[in-house]
C-alpha cells in the first residue's frame, strides 16, 4: 500500500474510533454529535476554500490549495463515519465506475431514477 493511502487508512480509523468512543474535547466528536448539518456545513465551507485556493499561483497557491484539501478530505471523512461508510465502500463504488465515462455512468443514474417513478 502506498504511503499515501496508508496515511488516509490511518486518519479513517482515528476518525471511526472517535466517532465511536466520543471523546470530551475532541473536534470529530463535536462534529459527529451535530451530525449531517453540522458536518455538512463544514464540507461547505471546505470545499468553497479549496476552489478559492485552487485559484491562486505559484508555489504557495499549490501549497494552500492542498492544505485546503485536507481539510476537506478530514471533513468527508467525518461524513462518511457518521454515515457509516468506509474508504473500501467508496473504492468500490469507484471501482464499480471505473471504465465508464462520467456521461454515460450520469446518465445510467438518470435512466434508474426515471425508472423508479
Amino acid at each position: 500500500m502506498s504511503e499515501a493511502l496508508t496515511i488516509l487508512n490511518r486518519l479513517m480509523e482515528t476518525i471511526q474510533d472517535r466517532a465511536s468512543q466520543r471523546p470530551e474535547g475532541s473536534y470529530t466528536t463535536k462534529l459527529i454529535e451535530g451530525g449531517a448539518p453540522r458536518i455538512g456545513k463544514k464540507v461547505i465551507e471546505e470545499a468553497a476554500e479549496v476552489v478559492e485556493a485552487a485559484a491562486e499561483s505559484g508555489e504557495e497557491g499549490k501549497q494552500h490549495f492542498t492544505y485546503e484539501v485536507g481539510d476537506l478530505l478530514y471533513h468527508v471523512m467525518v461524513m462518511m463515519a457518521w454515515r457509516g461508510v468506509t474508504l473500501d465502500d467508496v473504492a468500490a463504488e469507484l471501482g464499480r465506475r471505473e471504465g465508464i465515462g462520467g456521461l454515460v455512468e450520469k446518465a445510467q443514474r438518470s435512466q434508474s431514477t426515471d425508472d423508479t417513478k
